[in-house]
């Protein structure tokens, strides 16, 4: 971002943005922070913070901090949201939440903070603490008016007020039944873990700890009902209610549910992770074994994966649990699996249907049914078989294998959502496999990894018409995997990204993927395009090596286009009547520099122009005059300016064909977008070898 528009931000920002040195000196106060504290730029630019904004018993742990970023560099702290009071200028003070950062210039730590006022968060408060005293009316519909859960418990740790939204999710049906279970008794009643897996106790819990006189910061927890299975992501917000005297006498706790934005973020980061994992070798049995502990125990407790020939027969078998001890089980029930799979059940059905098959609750009389005699059924109920998803393992359209996945000592429950996801975490190691077995035959593997690459289907955006073109690089009678590709992203409106990866075959089918994942990430919390490159540059640096990819980052609008680039060459806009502009310089390519440079330029598309965006290998297309060039290009879009996306493509494809002599030595992608009216209806796109599309009519 450039120093000028990271000033215009600043400007209007609705919170005080606050930069310090090493020392606690100030950088940067901007006119928010102004309005804030009372002091004008000009008096606090060089000035202390602690002298400035924070309270006198504040002042040692601030100091402590910068020490700590200073010399050892540090910055734990900084990382944090921190709720605390804040000084003005008339020595009053006010809540505050704090969002920091550091980064590091020269090797010294710079400091930049958002500063947020809650003042009105913590009058609600008090008014609450007032209603809730003496029960005036209108208590419980400010409360119950709320999507979160909002509990209060006093300082004996009883729960006094639970909103609507609490007592429906802790599965109560009136708030007096609730207030008849102690609160040790609701807590037991599930598994609770912080973000990071570690088991809590009640005590950690931030309403609980502000009455035992500790600090509570914002807590995330993944709880599972012990007897349900379901699984939830919440985020714990507590705030003390004080009595005359100072002292907490109740706390206020808000209970976020963040379950399905959580879920959808670890799995993007889960199936990135597993692509890089499945890629690393080509080896038959690790890969098997790869497939296995990929899943475990972050998607199950158990992960069985097995392969059958041609004939049904067991051919192979790896299974993965995180307790060496539990595996012995596994040997022992091997035993009373047949060689010979019966096609209509289990695994032999999965195999013959090619479909997955989800058993949510795996009761005691169905492994009565499924026992042989009393040994085999001790050994499943030691198991613990609480919800079971099978997946075929496909390739070429046959199913070669069979993931079985198991929850057991987690109590989790699958659902539909998890069988979906099981099937995405199938798919990518069937590929895996395939590409192990079938290692001496290239050409086939490589087709199928460059396929599961690109999106299966180009999505439907309301008010555009999307054409795409991919040409895989070939090399006589063998095909390559290349790095070019395309995605899209809904997120808030869409996000388009095209790009190119340095380099050839698994290694640039890996950082593809990891690019492409992680871009679908960004974009769930990064509206400006510069950001998401920027993220994605972050994330290519933190791998081993040298990885290197060119990209451009599209966030589409009604009527414009906001255009990063990063080291590709640029965007066109193609007027019907055969003008031509270019978009944009580009910024540094990714990877190759820790620092930023990446900017977003709005790019204003009317009815009558179409966005073309492309890769490298459409320019350096080489015939018998030499390489395609910029100057082909813009000469062929010029002649067929005002033709529907689909057709422009296809012309481009037919030239390329025509241009090119010899086989293709470079991957070739290319999108073109066009606005159109959104009157009629749309019509579903296909999918075709090289172009796929999505006319609008």
């Amino acid at each position: 971002m450039k120093a000028q528009d990271a000033h215009a931000i600043l400007e209007i920002a609705d919170n005080a943005f606050v930069s310090l040195d090493g020392e606690g000196r100030v950088l940067e106060w901007n006119p928010r922070a102004e309005e804030l504290f009372g002091y004008s730029r000009e008096e606090a630019i060089g000035a202390t913070l602690a002298d400035l904004i924070i309270p006198e018993r504040y002042r040692v742990l601030h100091r402590a901090g910068l020490e700590r970023a200073r010399t050892t560099g540090e910055t734990g702290v900084f990382r944090r949201r921190l709720s605390v009071e804040a000084v003005r200028r008339d020595r009053s003070e006010f809540p505050v939440e704090v969002s920091a950062t550091v980064v590091r210039e020269r090797g010294q730590p710079i400091i930049h903070a958002w500063i947020r006022d809650v003042s009105e968060r913590a009058q609600l408060l008090r008014r609450v603490e007032a209603q809730l005293r003496g029960r005036d009316p209108g208590f419980g519909e400010i409360l119950d008016s709320l999507a979160e859960a909002v509990t209060i418990r006093d300082a004996h740790h009883h729960i006094v007020y639970a909103n609507r939204a609490a007592i429906r999710q802790m599965g109560f049906d009136s708030l007096e039944e609730m207030q008849r279970t102690p609160p040790q008794n609701i807590f037991s009643e599930y598994l609770v873990h912080d973000e990071h897996g570690r088991e809590l106790a009640m005590d950690a819990i931030p309403s609980v700890r502000l009455l035992d006189g500790k600090p509570a910061e914002p807590l995330v927890i993944r709880t599972i009902h012990r007897t349900t299975g379901q699984l939830r992501w919440e985020l714990l917000k507590a705030a003390p209610i004080q009595g005359e005297d100072g002292r907490p006498i109740a706390t206020v706790m808000i209970i976020e549910d963040i379950t399905r934005g959580r879920l959808a973020e670890l799995r993007d980061r889960f199936m990135a992770r597993a692509t890089q994992t499945l890629m690393t070798s080509l080896d038959y049995e690790e890969t098997l074994r790869n497939v296995a502990w990929l899943a475990v125990p972050e998607v199950a407790d158990w992960c069985v994966v097995e392969l059958v020939d041609g004939r049904g027969a067991r051919q192979q078998l790896v299974v993965a649990h995180r307790d060496p001890a539990k595996l012995d089980l596994a040997q022992r029930l091997r035993r009373y699996e047949p060689e010979q799979l019966d096609p209509e059940r289990g695994v032999g059905r999965v195999l013959h249907t090619g479909a997955s098959e989800l058993y949510h609750d795996i009761s005691d009389e169905v492994l009565v049914r499924a026992a042989v005699d009393d040994e085999h059924l001790a050994l499943l109920r030691a198991v613990g078989f609480r919800s079971a998803i099978l997946v075929p393992l496909k390739a070429r359209g046959r199913a070669f294998g069979v993931m079985t996945l198991v929850n057991a000592e987690s109590m989790r429950r699958f659902d539909d959502d998890d069988r979906e996801f099981a099937e995405q975490v199938a798919a990518g190691a069937a590929i895996a496999v395939e590409n192990a077995r079938l290692a001496t035959a290239r050409r086939e593997t490589a087709q199928t990894l460059q396929k599961s690459l690109l999106p299966d289907v180009v999505p439907h955006i309301d008010g555009w018409s999307i054409a795409t073109l991919y040409r895989a690089a070939r090399a006589a009678e063998e095909v390559e995997v290349g790095g070019d590709f395309y995605d899209f992203y809904e997120s808030n409106g869409w996000v388009v990204l095209l790009g190119d990866v340095t380099g050839k075959g698994i290694e640039a089918a890996a950082v593809t993927s990891l690019v492409r994942h992680g871009a679908r990430v960004l974009s769930r919390y990064e509206r400006s395009p510069s950001r998401i490159l920027a993220g994605l540059n972050a994330a290519l640096r933190e791998q081993a090596g040298l990885l290197l990819c060119t990209a451009l980052c599209v966030r589409l609008h009604r009527d414009r286009a906001i255009v990063a680039a990063a080291g590709h060459p640029p965007a066109l806009v193609v007027r019907d009547d055969g003008r031509l502009r270019e978009i944009g310089a580009a910024g540094p390519i990714l990877g190759a520099w820790s620092g930023g440079g990446w900017s977003d330029q709005a790019v204003p598309i009317t009815r009558d122009e179409t966005l073309f965006l492309y890769t490298d290998g459409v320019i350096d297309t080489h015939g018998e005059q030499g390489r395609f060039g910029l100057g082909g290009l813009k000469r062929l879009l010029s002649e067929h300016a005002g033709n529907p996306s689909q057709r422009l493509l296809s012309e481009l494809e037919a030239a390329l064909d025509r241009f090119q002599v010899g086989p293709q030595a470079d991957d070739t992608a290319a999108v073109a977008l066009r606005p159109v009216s959104t009157a009629g209806p749309a019509r579903e796109g296909h999918r075709s070898r090289r172009v796929r599309t999505l006319p609008v009519s």
